[in-house]
């Protein structure tokens, strides 16, 4: 049964969410918007349906007309061409709209503006075949800020947003020009955007359904912890994903971030929480697009997602509530954080660096990769101790390690970036590390040394680094762009790299 529904239209209270650039800092307050709530017919009974879980696909239509008239041509071309089409390519793999729009989506010819820009003509005309329209802007100006997002229109049924606006901050976006960790983050960027797009914000969470596509309540929760008043989002199945994560089946929910200003505050995961997670607020190297925040999605109940496309996330896993709830006292009492200025691999894995503070991470010190010591970074060897011996690159197979090895007695702490392999299960699990022309094989946690250097490397858990930092997937699963085998992408004709991001 379809059902038409009736139209309203309500000025919103600001609703802006911006991304951070390096820093952490999110500033939202600075742009105002009115949020409308438009009339559109939409299909209430293809939820459960087993035809449109089985088409998939979430129709995403990209307007780029501002973006043209905005940006150079050189940066115009690279975000229309490389770095949203496989952004975009990602959500409609990964999503499904449970009440899709029928027909096309359309705004009436009296609609002069949206989002402060005048309505495309194609809106008021034919319409989009879409359920999701996407205006890509840009603008200057000075701060850190990369990008922001704002809803223009939610749909006055499911209140799940239909039309929504990127606004890219052009002093803040280089084009990777062939760079693939630049491309890489800047995907994560406008990734973690378009989420915001979708509902990922504190002005939507009133406005998530039931299975029913009835209005959801009881689940935006306060709670007082540490003397200090919480928000928790407690919605099915990201619950209980979070509560056997942490290995905390009391967790009420997922912690929102309590910093930053009013929509960076409880519109991404706290950053103590979630490290590294894309949803939570700032630039991180190495971040993952978990369950966690597609599990935040479809507990909307606007999205079906298919979690063949979350990314391996195991900060935090299995230690329990207190990792949640204690106070910045217990930070050290877990491998996650560090003290000091000591030197190590961050907890992905994927480069060293030194032990910092985060004023997102209440008071904790974490490990960040530098981009120097970046295991992905083509160029690492250049910075590196003992550069004949490390391995550098995406797709490279090399991983952190820390260790003394050096050719002279005197060494230090430091960290190396070295090829590995897994072999065997439980208890019998091995891991051999490649270091030159030797290999070491670990089998327990400890240290080992190498002929012909002084010092030695620290061999992780072979079992719990198998299962974590050096387990191999496919990044954001091909990005619906391959398929994933064995851990790599075989890309579709026309599209190349470890995720399928590039075009050929």
């Amino acid at each position: 049964m379809k059902a038409s529904l009736k139209a309203l239209f309500i000025l919103f209270a600001l609703i802006c969410i911006s991304h951070a650039h390096e820093d952490h800092e999110c500033d939202h307050d600075s742009v105002e918007q009115d949020i409308r709530f438009l009339e559109v017919e939409e299909d209430m009974s293809a939820a459960g349906n087993d035809r449109v879980l089985a088409s998939g696909g979430f129709r995403i239509y990209p307007y780029y007309e501002f973006v043209k008239s905005t940006a150079s041509s050189s940066l115009a071309s690279y975000i229309i061409n490389e770095l949203f089409p496989p952004s975009i390519d990602y959500f409609q793999a990964a999503l499904t709209v449970k009440f899709p729009v029928s027909g096309n989506l359309k705004l009436s010819s009296g609609v002069g503006s949206i989002c402060e820009r005048s309505t495309p003509s194609i809106l008021k005309t034919t319409g989009v075949a879409a359920d999701f329209f996407l205006s890509i802007d840009t603008h200057a100006e000075s701060g850190n800020q990369v990008a922001n997002t704002k809803y223009c229109y939610l749909a006055s049924g499911t209140k799940r947003p239909l039309i929504s606006r990127i606004m890219i901050n052009r002093n803040m976006l280089d084009p990777a020009n062939g760079d693939v960790m630049l491309h890489e983050k800047n995907m994560y960027v406008m990734m973690h955007e378009i989420m915001h797009g979708l509902g990922f914000s504190s002005s939507c969470y009133r406005y998530f359904v039931d299975s029913n596509g009835k209005t959801r309540t009881g689940h935006i929760k306060s709670v007082s912890i540490n003397g200090s008043t919480r928000t928790f989002i407690d919605v099915p199945p990201l619950t209980e994903k979070l509560r056997n994560h942490y290995g905390c089946s009391s967790l009420q929910g997922a912690l929102m971030e309590n910093s930053g200003g009013s929509a960076t505050a409880s519109s991404h995961f706290e950053r103590k929480a979630f490290y590294y997670e894309t949803m939570t607020s700032g630039s991180i190297a190495g971040r993952r697009i978990s369950e966690m925040s597609l599990g935040l999605l479809e507990g909307s109940g606007w999205y079906y997602v298919d979690y063949n496309f979350a990314e391996p996330f195991f900060f935090g896993k299995g230690q329990g509530c207190s990792f949640i709830t204690g106070s910045s006292s217990t930070c050290t009492n877990y491998e996650e954080f560090c003290s000091g200025s000591s030197r190590g691999c961050a907890a992905h894995g994927r480069g060293g660096g030194s032990c910092n503070s985060d004023s997102l991470i209440d008071g904790c010190r974490v490990i960040n990769p530098s981009t120097s010591s970046d295991c992905d970074n083509e160029d690492g060897q250049d910075y590196a101790r003992l550069p004949s011996l490390q391995v550098y690159g995406r797709g490279a197979n090399s991983k952190c390690f820390t260790g003394t090895l050096n050719t002279r007695s005197s060494s230090s702490l430091t960290t190396f970036c070295f090829r590995y392999s897994c072999s065997g299960s439980g208890s019998d699990t091995a891991l051999s590390v490649q270091i030159g022309s030797k290999t070491v094989t670990c089998t327990q946690k400890g240290t080992k040394t190498v002929d012909g250097y002084y010092g030695s490397i620290n061999c992780p858990d072979p079992l719990e680094f198998c299962q974590t930092v050096g387990k191999i997937y496919c990044p954001r699963n091909c990005l619906g762009r391959g398929t994933c085998s064995n851990g790599k992408c075989l890309c579709n004709n026309g599209y190349s790299g470890v995720d399928c991001a590039l075009r050929n």
